[in-house]
């Protein structure tokens, strides 16, 4: 009997920088677990807003995402 088919994820970090009259200057970097890095600039532009510049600057290792417990489809600020 198959069972359901898995879609592999990896964690990539993406940095979410303000336009414009901003508070902070500076970027925030974001954590998020997803099979492509398109999928994690989309869920990361939804808290983020349309106005911020994004960018993948990074993964990290399937050992580093289990320490720092993160969870598909919820991005995380590191």
């Amino acid at each position: 009997m198959p069972g359901r088919l898995r879609r592999r994820h990896t964690t990539f970090l993406v940095s979410v920088t303000a336009e414009g009259g901003g508070a902070t200057p500076g970027a925030t970097v974001y954590a998020v677990m997803k099979p492509s890095a398109e999928e994690a600039l989309e869920a990361v532009r939804a808290l983020a807003g349309s106005s911020a510049s994004l960018a993948i600057v990074g993964s990290l290792s399937t050992r580093i995402a289990k320490a720092l417990k993160l969870k598909p489809d919820a991005p995380r600020v590191v």
